[in-house]
């Protein structure tokens, strides 16, 4: 629950174009601020406005434009440089970055149309392996959802996704279906807000059932990506495996490194 300072905290209607969110106030204002990076308004390289005057302008408190900053520095859009200040990250770095992209974002961002087929959604029970990667017990019962994956009409991978929910939460497929983005849906009804991945990238060949549900031959060579989905609160939420066919071009970014 919101407490009364922030109740009073806004985000003006002209400024910012997500309307009726239910996403934290910090969040909307990320979203705002990356969509005038988006549009021109703030030219790549170009210096952030102060946290004073952005608080102002948008009319939240320091510490909610301190928390969008941080987010939209997590997610490669912004960079800062110490004693210059905050700046806008050029073009190319930010269409690498993945952070909180679901599969709906990051097809719109490559100016295509996501779908989805649910083939199945249904409570089982966490293997070991699942259990280890969740931080949970074995057996602990987890939501399963299996879908395709479609860009433009076109099936492009298969996802299959184990969430840990809160005790005696539930998703219906039309729950799922209105939604589109499985994110969004956790944000909106369960207040769960996805934050960062830990992923892997490697290849397998399609099984007979994987390519007769792809569309491809058996043995064709498909992109597996598995990944470990954190809340705001860093605690493991989903497991997921996505399996893509050749033609999908998969794009990441290397936030850090070291010197190993």
């Amino acid at each position: 629950m919101r407490t009364k300072r922030q109740s009073s905290e806004t985000i003006p209607t002209n400024q910012n174009p997500v309307e009726k969110s239910s996403a934290p106030l910090y969040r909307q204002l990320a979203e705002t601020l990356q969509l005038h990076m988006e549009s021109g308004k703030i030219a790549p390289n170009e210096p952030l406005p102060a946290e004073r005057d952005l608080a102002i302008s948008f009319k939240v408190s320091r510490d909610t434009v301190r928390k969008a900053i941080r987010l939209l520095e997590e997610r490669g859009v912004l960079y800062s440089d110490h004693g210059r200040g905050t700046f806008a990250a050029p073009a190319a770095v930010r269409q690498m970055s993945r952070f909180l992209d679901s599969f709906s974002e990051d097809t719109l961002k490559r100016g295509g149309t996501p779908g989805q087929k649910i083939l199945s959604m249904e409570n089982v029970a966490a293997n070991m392996a699942i259990a280890s990667l969740l931080h949970v017990e074995a057996h602990v019962p987890l939501m399963r959802i299996r879908r395709l994956r479609l860009m433009d009409d076109a099936v492009v991978g298969l996802q299959d996704s184990y969430l840990h929910l809160p005790q005696g939460a539930r998703l219906e497929r039309k729950e799922l279906e209105r939604a589109g983005s499985l994110y969004r849906l956790l944000i909106d009804k369960f207040s769960i807000e996805p934050s960062e991945s830990l992923e892997s990238v490697g290849a397998i060949a399609a099984s007979a059932d994987d390519a007769l549900l792809l569309g491809v031959g058996p043995g064709t060579p498909l992109l597996v990506c598995e990944r470990v989905m954190l809340s705001d609160r860093r605690e493991p939420i989903e497991y997921c495996e996505m399996k893509y066919v050749p033609s999908y071009r998969y794009k990441t970014r290397i936030n850090k490194w070291s010197n190993g």
